[in-house]
Order: C-alpha cells, then structure tokens, then sequence
C-alpha cells in the first residue's frame, strides 16, 4: 500500500510538473504580431456612390467623392469630369457610402485588443470608439495604440476619448482631487463613474471636475438622485435600466437601500426593491422628469440595450450558440457562461419585460430629446467587438428610433459629444474621410448596415476581401495554441490587475 501510494505521488508530482511547465511555455510564447494598416495614397476618387445623408434622411444618388490626405476635399456628380491623372480611381459601383461608425461604450479591455479585439472594430466598420476602462489597467498600452493608430503604424478604431480613471468600482480608496488633476493632463480622457461611488465623494469630484474642465461619465451613482447627477453635470449615463430605477414611487427607497449596504447596515426587507416592483410601478411623469433634465443639461444616453438582450434571451439555446463566439478568448466565454447561470436564476418573464421596457423607454428619451449615443459594452456577454455595434442600431430602431435617427447615434451625436462634427461624423467636404460602403440602403432597412463591401480609412480602402481577413486574423489568434497563450496571459493580467493596491495605485 505504501508503495502504491508513493508510486502516485511520483507520477503526480510528475504530472504537476508537466503542467507547470506547459503553462510557463504558454506565458512565453510570442503573441502573434499586430496588423499594421496599409499605406495608402495621397488622391482618391471614389465614383459612382449614393451618399448616406443621416441628419437629412435622404439619399443623394449618383455621387463622387474625391480625397486628399485623407480628407473630403470635394463631393460632385459622378457625370462630371475629372481631369487628373493623379487621383486613384475608386468605382463605387451604385453602393451606398455611409460614414464611418462610432461605439461610444467599447472596452478595448485588455492588453491584447490589437491582436483579437480592434480588427474585429474595422472589419465592421466601426472607426471611432469612446473607450470605457474595463478590468485591466491598460493605460500605458492605449495611449500608444492611440499614437499608433493616428500614424497608421497599427490597424484599429481611433480613440478618440477614453476613461483614464475610475471611481466607484471595487476597492476604490482613490483621491477624486488627484483623479481629476491626472485626467486633466489630457483632453481626450476622462473619468468613469461606477455605481458605487458615496455622495460625497462624487460631488467633490464634480466640482473639481467642472472646475478644471474635466468630463465624468457612466453609470449613475447608487445613491445619488440621477437628477442631481445630471445637474452635478455628469456628460453620460450608461445602460437602459436608468430611465426604469428612476422612474417608479419607490426610487428613492432603492437608493437608502444601497446605502445601508455601504454602511454596512442590514438593508431591511421593506427597502427592497424588485425587478417586479419597479415595472409594477412605473411612473411615465418621473420619465418625463429625468429625460427634460438630462435635454436642459444636454447629458447625453448610452443605453447598450444588447446587454440587457442577452439576459432575455438567457434560455434561448439558439442564441446562445452564436457562432461568433469563435472570435472570443476561452477566458471571456468562461465569463459568460457564468453569468448566462446566474440570469437563468432570476425569472424569465421578469428579465424579458425589464428589457422591454427599457426599450420603449429610450423610444420615448429620443422623442423627448434626449440625445442618444450607440454603444454595446463590449466583451459583456454576448457583446461581440464590431459586430454588436450594429445590433445595438437594429435594438434602437426596435425602440422606436428611425433608421436614420438610429444611425445619427453611432455618427452624428458622438461627433458633437466629442465637439469634432467639423471633423467627423458625415460625409461633407472638409471632413475626415472615414467612409463605409454598403451594398444595401441602410435607411430602408436598419440591419443593411452590415452590407459592408468595404472600409476607407486612414487613407486607404479595405476590400471585403481583406476585411474577412481581419476576421480570420482574431479567429486564428483565439483558438489553438495562440488561444491557450492568451487565456494564460489575460489570466495573470487579470490577478495581477485586480489587487486593491494595484486597482489604487497611481502609476501608469
């Protein structure tokens, strides 16, 4: 028995070892290289094309649009005549140009976005993207990415702003004075809120933030009356259940429920508020409340209704043998698995009308004014990088939204959130030539929008072809032996990043 017993222990020991090793192997091994962009030229003409006017809901049919430096120089009749040899000639072949797409709630994530989660942001058109942190602390990586994408070194979606910080999130001990002063260094970012940020601390943040001219955004905090943020000059709320916490008779019990919480008091059964309850007793005058203060603040919404479709859709088997989940690390689709059992807890029906509701409701902020950003939270489950982009605009015209007026959310109003619609944001003459040609009229239908037959960015065009390449490229860096590197190497990421005293810490 004796010797039983050792003889395992050897080949276990052995075993470990293996294992050990293999890991250690995986850490090592060389990530696969980023896709740099092609190096376009200087002139195009793209002839042929009927241009996507979103702010007018119109067509303007038989079009060329002709670039300089990456720049819209001039947009005439595809009849009229060129005489320049030097533009390379683009024919448009009677497609749709549309300009290029934003997703205002993206999560690079982690520290390999260049290799498995930007090609997946051009492949599908999306340009632009405002990006939210997320649960690795990437922002020495995102500010060269940032640099390199502008100089076309890397292929990927500008960034045109993202959250340098956050408050509010798990283990936050942070000093809101010193998180303003970092984010004030850099125009382009700003600082997210979570919802469990104190009172306290967040309206010292938002004095300090209006004092140095720093935007704060996200969620809206537990505790704090959505209105009052709003006023306190919070720039966006995320997420479709704002309009449904707020607007029912017990909203103000819900927030001193979270407060006991942080007070590490026993919240008693009668603060409780269920799903039921807030749908049960919903108030459409407390709606109008918050959506007329957020138009007089100009505090914009970013539903990212996907992420509650999922938690519908939780039982739907179909659904969730998407097969585009072959573009997600194994790490990210073990996370969705558990939280896909965790919905499955709560009840169907209550999920499903709790996802409805708050697309009726952002029908109604948009008929109200309120001004509507696209975005997806990508990596949430069933939040697919670029594809989900255009899932987010089919959900909003579910809502109610016009194609044109959904398509304003993921072009026109993140340009104007960002006060560069004299850059970006359509196709007019001066404007940055970021233009997607789709085979099929996205206005007469939303879900056209994927018709993508090719991308011009940064100076250059994508056929299909090489976007389907992008595709393949982050297929092929999730799966295999490339695959298995990666979830070790986000593994560890995640450990090391999410200690309180690196969540804490200042360097960067």
């Amino acid at each position: 028995m004796k010797k039983s017993i050792l003889k395992f222990l050897k080949y276990f020991g052995y075993f470990t070892l293996l294992v050990v090793l293999f890991a250690l192997a995986l850490v090592f091994y060389p990530s696969p290289e980023s896709l740099p962009q092609k190096k376009g030229l200087y002139k195009y003409i793209i002839t042929n094309v009927n241009i996507v006017d979103v702010a007018n809901d119109s067509i303007i049919a038989n079009q060329s649009i002709l670039i300089e430096d990456n720049r819209i120089v001039q947009i005439i009749y595809s009849d009229s005549i060129i005489n320049d040899s030097n533009y390379t000639v683009i024919d448009g072949n009677n497609k749709y140009a549309m300009a290029g797409l934003w997703d205002m709630h993206s999560h690079l994530a982690i520290q390999l976005a260049p290799q498995i989660v930007m090609p997946l942001h051009i492949a599908n058109g999306v340009t632009n993207i405002r990006d939210m942190q997320g649960v690795v602390r990437i922002n020495k990586e995102r500010i060269l990415w940032r640099e390199q994408i502008e100089s076309g070194e890397l292929l990927g979606p500008r960034i045109i702003g993202f959250a340098d910080e956050i408050v509010g999130d798990n283990y936050d001990e942070r000093d809101v004075i010193q998180v303003v002063n970092r984010s004030a260094k850099d125009e382009a970012t700003f600082v997210k809120i979570y919802s469990n940020i104190e009172p306290d601390r967040y309206f010292k943040l938002a004095k300090e933030a209006k004092k140095q001219n720093v935007n704060f955004a996200g969620h809206y905090p537990n505790e704090v009356n959505p209105l009052v943020a709003s006023n306190a000059g919070q720039r966006s709320f995320e997420h479709a259940h704002l309009f449904i916490d707020y607007s029912h008779s017990a909203s103000e019990k819900k927030r001193e429920y979270y407060k006991a919480i942080r007070l590490e008091k026993i919240p008693t059964e009668s603060l409780k508020v269920s799903y039921d309850e807030m749908l049960a007793n919903f108030e459409l005058q407390k709606f109008y409340e918050l959506a007329d203060v957020m138009v007089k603040n100009e505090t914009y919404f970013c539903p990212t209704h996907i992420t509650k479709r999922y938690e519908a859709f939780a039982n739907n088997a179909e659904f969730l043998k998407d097969e585009r989940q072959k573009y997600i690390p194994s790490i990210i689709l073990n996370i969705w698995k558990d939280d896909v059992i965790g919905t499955k807890e709560r009840n169907q029906k209550t999920r499903t009308d709790f996802y409805n509701k708050g697309l009726e409701l952002t029908g109604l902020a948009q008929k109200r004014g309120v001004k509507i950003l696209a975005g997806t939270d990508s990596y949430d489950p069933y939040s697919f990088p670029g594809f989900s982009l255009h899932e987010e605009l089919a959900e909003l015209v579910t809502a109610g939204l016009s194609p044109a007026e959904a398509l304003a959310t993921a072009t026109i109003n993140p340009s104007k959130y960002f006060t560069v619609s004299n850059e970006y944001g359509s196709i007019e003459k001066g404007k940055i030539a970021d233009i997607i040609l789709l085979q099929k009229n996205p206005l007469a239908y939303i879900k056209n929008s994927t018709s993508i037959t090719a991308v011009f960015f940064n100076g250059s065009l994508y056929n299909r072809k090489e976007l389907n390449s992008f595709l393949n490229y982050v297929e092929q860096n999730v799966s295999g032996i490339n695959g298995m590197s990666i979830t070790v190497k986000l593994f560890l990421r995640l450990m090391k990043d999410n200690r309180p005293s690196v969540r804490n810490s200042v360097e960067e």
